[in-house]
């Protein structure tokens, strides 16, 4: 039931026979032409007549296309029905007709009572959805009495059905409040009203556009999951138009703008004069009454739908349906609303303006905007590279100093270096003849000459560790010089007589 899937039988199923019809009228052209000595400018305007006579030949208004998946194929499985009291068009799988109503359908081959979409039965002529800003369409009555598109309860995630097999009961407690407004619709024609309702994202990865269901079914950008998919994936899913198949989406638009106009053309024939007065007009509705009181009577009779407790709060603006009357109420109040609304959409032009260099040069809001903030930008950057260059010049300056006192003190550090290996060189020979003559005599590590001495922290005799050889001391032997002041002493110092005085006891 897809548009993509519909191709044989989409608008343009008949170019192929139309094409062989053209070339053979063609050969026959160029025959007669032979014969008669036609120019080739008459004809070629014979061939543009007859090209126009075979487009024109396919009336978009007769073929029915269903406004849920936008396709035109209908068999006996799955046929199109239409309603009798506002003429809208739509699969039976895809609005959840059940058999019953199937056999009543305007378009089966048995049909013999007329069928009614949910609106017509509830006796609302126009809805408007909850979900989206947009008028038309077939709609879903709510489990609280509220309306909502089809299209949109499918595709948003949260919306869930009472009766899943006919795709009525629709509630729409279990989505989050904080949805509503949450995202901006980038495919809205009209700018006030692209934070109401409830928008959904591109289901390519890391894609940031949004927009709304019927928005985005408008340009033709919203899929369904193959039979064999199903299992596999969301059978519902949409994409941006730049990851959308261009192919399939000029399909999915023909499409809708045919049911545009089919819908436009059953207006126009309803708007007629004595169109209601006919007697197959009359029978509808006085099966449309019937339907009517029969389907009060049961909504009366249905049990009372669940509803929170705890109360959520939602903005006001989020709502279309409340905008609209806040905009009828500043029009009735004298406010220049048109004023206001363009205000406000040369503010939205202005917004990330500085992001906005790909327009083209024109007298407009958004190119004059970008042209003065890239002045202005420009501007802050001349005077930040000059500040920049200021305090480059100082730091160059101050690198030069430094630079020329480190030269100076390489310079003395590499004679002191000269000097030190002098010094260790003739130390070394005074060390080498001395050891010969005395080999047990401390000499200083010539190692550790020039280098700072590193005290000990336990003794301060501990400075005789620049010596090669070291002797220990008689104190060292008693193990006093180990032990720091206030230690126990050690088993050797007892031995000694060496110990601590004993306490005076207190009278």
């Amino acid at each position: 039931d897809h548009c993509e899937e519909s191709d044989d039988d989409s608008l343009d199923s008949d170019d192929g026979g139309k094409q062989g019809a053209d070339d053979s009228d063609s050969e026959e052209e160029s025959d007669d032409s032979d014969e008669n000595k036609i120019s080739v400018e008459e004809l070629l305007q014979q061939a543009e007549s007859q090209k126009m006579k075979a487009i024109g030949a396919v009336d978009p208004v007769k073929i029915l296309i269903c406004c849920v998946c936008l396709g035109d194929r209908s068999d006996a499985n799955n046929e199109i029905v239409e309603c009798d009291g506002c003429g809208v068009t739509v699969h039976e799988g895809c609005y959840g007709v059940s058999e019953n109503d199937s056999i009543s359908s305007t378009v089966s081959s048995c049909s013999t009572m007329p069928w009614f979409c949910e609106a017509c039965r509830a006796g609302v002529d126009d809805p408007t959805c909850e979900l989206c800003p947009n008028f038309g369409g077939i709609f879903k009555e709510t489990d609280t009495g509220k309306w909502v598109h089809l299209v949109c309860a499918l595709y948003i995630p949260g919306v869930a059905f009472g009766e899943v097999d006919k795709l009525s009961s629709v509630t729409l407690f279990e989505m989050a409040y904080t949805k509503w407004g949450a995202r901006a619709c980038s495919l809205c024609s009209d700018q006030r009203f692209t934070r109401t309702g409830v928008c959904v994202g591109c289901d390519a990865g890391l894609c940031r556009s949004y927009f709304h269901v019927t928005c985005g079914q408008r340009e033709g950008l919203l899929s369904e999951a193959h039979s064999e998919e199903v299992d596999q994936a969301d059978p519902f899913y949409a994409h941006c138009k730049l990851h959308s198949d261009k192919t399939l989406v000029k399909k999915r638009r023909r499409n809708w703008l045919a049911l545009e106009l089919r819908t436009a053309q059953r207006k126009k024939q309803y708007a007629m004069e004595g169109h209601s007065s006919l007697p197959e007009q009359l029978r509808i509705k006085r099966k449309l009454e019937k339907y009517k009181q029969k389907y009060s009577s049961i909504k009366f009779t249905r049990p009372p739908p669940w509803v929170p407790t705890q109360k959520m709060a939602r903005p006001l603006t989020s709502d279309a349906n409340v905008c609209r009357m806040l905009w009828r109420k500043a029009s009735l109040s004298g406010v220049d609303t048109q004023a206001w609304a363009l205000r406000e959409a040369q503010t939205a032009a202005l917004a990330d303006v500085h992001r906005k260099w790909h327009i083209p040069p024109a007298f407009s809001v958004e190119f004059i905007g970008y042209y003065l903030d890239r002045n202005y930008r420009i501007e802050s950057m001349k005077q930040q590279l000059s500040v920049l260059l200021e305090e480059n010049a100082k730091l160059v300056e101050e690198q030069k100093e430094v630079q020329a006192q480190y030269d100076e003190a390489l310079k003395e550090n590499s004679g002191v270096v000269y000097i030190t290996q002098t010094t260790k060189t003739t130390l070394q020979k005074y060390h080498d003849v001395i050891l010969k003559v005395a080999p047990n005599k401390k000499l200083l590590n010539l190692e550790l000459l020039g280098k700072p001495v590193l005290k000990s922290h336990h003794h301060p005799l501990d400075h005789f560790d620049i010596y090669e050889f070291r002797e220990s001391s008689d104190e060292e032997n008693l193990g006093l010089s180990a032990s720091p002041l206030g230690s126990v002493p050690t088993l050797a110092a007892l031995k000694a007589g060496v110990g601590f005085p004993l306490r005076q006891q207190r009278a």
